[in-house]
């Protein structure tokens, strides 16, 4: 029992562990609280001072409280450095060029660079990714250097990789995060280091990259004998698999290896980089026979890890794994090997200092979560597994299997806070495939550089790789679609993050008796507080949550009522190439752990309203759709009503005086449409909604004109009057009339629109008419995406 007791985790054999969490523990405080680089500046100038002095005394005293004042104080220190680091990142000015490109939105530029990266967007269009050395706008020129990512068109496919280009474009906004869930666009470009965004109008020069001296070059070519060596089906495959360029897998391609459990290995990345060093491996003991051998085998060691993350483009997660395979294999070459943990944590020390914002970073988290867990877990698994297992002709499948359980396990907050599913195929997936991937993959690097040489002969070196990745492809894509192959799940409590880690550990500590029953208290403890915070939040009154999307200039609104059903009112825009169903209202439901819509109402049949509805018909089950009973000649209201009828989704119009038995806790009238036809406007039909929870009104009005409006007030005039009101043809001259709002008298009004729309909405008439209603009136064009939520007493907005 004294063991129990006396046990204390033995940080001085991990120093690195101990100084990255320090580190991270600075970085998140700096996250939170963003203080001044000065007051980062003099904190940690501080703490040094005092520090040195501390150790001086230590060096003069015999005293203990020196050395513990000390050791306090390198704690703070290195958590002061992690402040003071991430501050002076952040603080870090973006040249001038740039800020007068961020505030030039649709201003012409003439630029000249050397292609980076090429890809093809949905629509079909190039991409490319620039490193530009030369611009000039607004009679001002500049040659500093930065990376844009510029949207060219058909006559752009001449240039390849690694071309100079010289063309004039216009400056196209970089989208922020727009919806509390979507994907943030800005700070994805961010991350690979792209500070601008232009539209190639005219492209005037193409200078062929013939420079074997640069990387790109040899990028390039490595591309072209991909192509050579693999067919149509495989050659997108093999670029992702062997060089990290996923420019030319389709977006159903990616979904289908995330649902196969296999989209790891479409990321270069750890695992990428093993194949490549694993044949060093076997020859680090003839290293060690040899006078400097381990130093001589170090140096050889990071030239291949430079001369691959070179032809792959140095991405930020080659360079990341990258260093963790150097520190690993350091430790093998130098006997350290037991040190595998340290000298991960020393890998994220290193990169944290270069980029303390990596540390949020997606790719980051999961590289070094799944390594730690591998090297935490798997020991205490292998131990457990009877002797004559490990050695028979199965046993290294079976740890294939058991590591993608282990790392799918671990990983399982991480993957479902990101991306919302869970692949339960994944761990046959990487039994079939993975163990051939470290033959495939360095058999293919070496079937490529003989490819140069000898064509024929490379292409028959390669030929079984080529067979393999064909079956890989037939099985993905197979296995993507079978029903049980993969599940959407959500986190309902980030408390989870922590519940996990004790888990981690106490798994990992198995066998430490003393350690185990401490993580294992530790555990009970989290669950227990997630169990008295959920008891404690179902005794707060139930809420009403409102979510007004920005779709642009359309209309959607998501409902989540206190009994837990989602109801969308209206769903978005439609344009050739792009539906907010799919942009914006699945991926919110996906991140939410939505698994279905208890109901759709479309107020009316016009594609700024219906145009995600396809989308989410194929995407989500929906019970019931709502319509206004008007039937309009467009393509997709026809193609909508057909594909419900083949889905067995009841279409329902709706019309003044039905109610909608939705949420018991909850009362839906509908005010309109009445039924009769007045003219050939949908707008003046629109589905006019009254929702009631409690003492909160809500009143949503579609597309709903001047000439509906008056009848609205003729014949429900006592019952117009709300507290939150969703203006009318998104702010339109064409309604919110006065005698309309004299009788809703709105506290909120909210209009949805697009801050650029070539109706010019919204209109001066209808804003002076709804600023004298006294309303609070917001725009998502400004506010992007507007959240409320009432408890049945009153209505707070929600700043997401």
């Amino acid at each position: 029992m004294g063991a129990r007791t006396t046990y204390q985790f033995p940080f001085s054999r991990y120093p690195a562990v101990r100084i990255v969490l320090l580190m991270i523990a600075g970085i998140l405080l700096h996250e939170y609280y963003k203080p001044a680089l000065h007051f980062s500046l003099i904190l940690f100038t501080l703490l040094c001072l005092i520090f040195g002095w501390v150790e001086w005394k230590v060096q003069q005293s015999s005293t203990s409280a020196f050395p513990k004042l000390g050791t306090s104080l390198f704690l703070l220190l290195m958590v002061s450095f992690g402040i003071f680091r991430s501050a002076l990142h952040s603080a870090q000015d973006s040249p001038l060029i740039i800020k007068l490109i961020q505030v030039s939105d649709w201003e012409s530029v003439n630029v000249t660079g050397s292609i980076a990266s090429i890809s093809t967007t949905s629509s079909g269009k190039e991409r490319w990714d620039v490193a530009i050395s030369e611009t000039k706008i607004n009679h001002l020129n500049s040659d500093l250097n930065y990376k844009a990512r510029i949207l060219a068109d058909e006559a752009a496919r001449a240039a390849t990789l690694g071309d100079k280009v010289s063309f004039s474009g216009t400056i196209i906004p970089i989208s922020e995060k727009r919806n509390p869930l979507d994907f943030d666009y800005k700070a994805y470009l961010h991350s690979q280091g792209i500070s601008a965004q232009f539209k190639l109008d005219s492209l005037h020069h193409i200078q062929p990259n013939n420079n074997p001296t640069e990387w790109v070059w040899w990028r390039e070519r490595a591309l072209e004998l991909v192509d050579k060596n693999f067919d149509a089906q495989t050659s997108p495959i093999a670029k992702a698999l062997l060089v990290g360029y996923k420019q030319e897998l389709d977006s159903e391609s990616k979904t289908a290896f995330a649902r196969a459990g296999l989209s790891h290995i479409m990321a270069v990345s750890g695992l990428h980089v093993g194949f490549i060093i694993a044949p060093f491996w076997i020859i680090i003991p003839y290293f060690w026979t040899k006078k400097h051998g381990s130093k001589i085998g170090l140096i050889l060691l990071i030239l291949i890890l430079f001369s691959y993350a070179g032809i792959t483009g140095f991405s930020p997660s080659v360079m990341r794994a990258s260093v963790m395979a150097g520190f690993l294999t350091y430790g093998k070459l130098f006997h350290k090997i037991n040190d595998s943990i340290n000298l991960t944590a020393a890998a994220a020390l290193v990169l944290l200092i270069i980029n303390p914002s990596q540390l949020f970073n997606i790719g980051f988290q999961l590289s070094f979560s799944a390594v730690l867990i591998i090297l935490l877990i798997l020991p205490v698994i292998q131990n457990l597994l009877p002797y004559w297992v490990r050695v028979r002709w199965y046993s290294k499948p079976l740890m294939v299997v058991i590591v993608s359980l282990v790392v799918q396990f671990g990983l399982y907050p991480l993957q479902v806070h990101y991306f919302g599913e869970i692949s339960l195929v994944s761990p046959i997936a990487n039994a079939l495939f993975v163990p051939f991937l470290g033959i495939v993959v360095p058999l293919s690097l070496v079937a490529l550089f003989i490819t140069a040489i000898i064509p024929a002969a490379g292409f028959v070196l390669n030929y079984p790789s080529y067979i393999f990745l064909g079956w890989m492809s037939d099985f993905v894509n197979m296995g993507a679609g079978w029903d049980w192959a993969w599940t959407t799940a959500s986190l309902n409590n980030n408390l989870i993050f922590i519940l996990w880690l004790f888990l981690i550990l106490g798994i990992a500590a198995w066998h430490t008796s003393a350690l185990r029953w401490k993580l294992t208290a530790s555990f009970l403890a989290t669950a227990c507080l997630m169990a008295s915070l959920s008891a404690i939040h179902s005794l707060k009154p139930a809420t009403l949550r409102v979510t007004f999307f920005d779709v642009g200039q359309g209309d959607a609104a998501l409902l989540h009522t206190p009994n837990d059903k989602y109801i969308l009112i209206d769903a978005g825009v439609w344009s050739p190439g792009y539906n907010s169903g799919k942009s914006v209202i699945i991926p919110h439901l996906k991140s939410a752990g939505i698994q279905k819509l208890d109901a759709v109402i479309l107020s009316h049949p016009h594609a700024d309203h219906i145009g995600g509805i396809l989308e989410l018909m194929n995407s989500i089950p929906i019970d019931v759709i709502y319509n206004s009973g008007y039937e309009y000649d467009s393509n997709l209201y026809q193609t909508y009503l057909k594909s419900a009828t083949e889905k067995s989704i009841p279409v329902q119009p709706l019309v003044s005086g039905d109610t909608l038995a939705l949420d018991p806790s909850m009362l839906f009238l509908v005010l309109g449409p009445d039924g009769n036809m007045y003219n050939s406007d949908p707008n003046e039909h629109s589905i006019v909604l009254n929702v009631i929870y409690g003492e909160s009104e809500f009143l949503f009005t579609g597309d709903a004109g001047e000439d509906q409006e008056e009848r609205l007030v003729h014949a429900y005039n006592h019952l117009l009057d709300t507290d939150l009101l969703k203006v009318g043809h998104h702010g339109s001259r064409t309604s919110s009339g006065s005698a309309f709002l004299s009788s809703v008298t709105p506290e909120i009004a909210v209009v949805s629109l697009a801050e650029r729309n070539r109706f010019r909405h919204p209109h001066r008439e209808a804003l002076n008419r709804l600023y004298r209603t006294d309303a609070q009136l917001l725009f998502t064009s400004r506010e992007r995406a507007i959240i409320f939520e009432s408890d049945g007493k009153s209505i707070q907005r929600i700043h997401w």
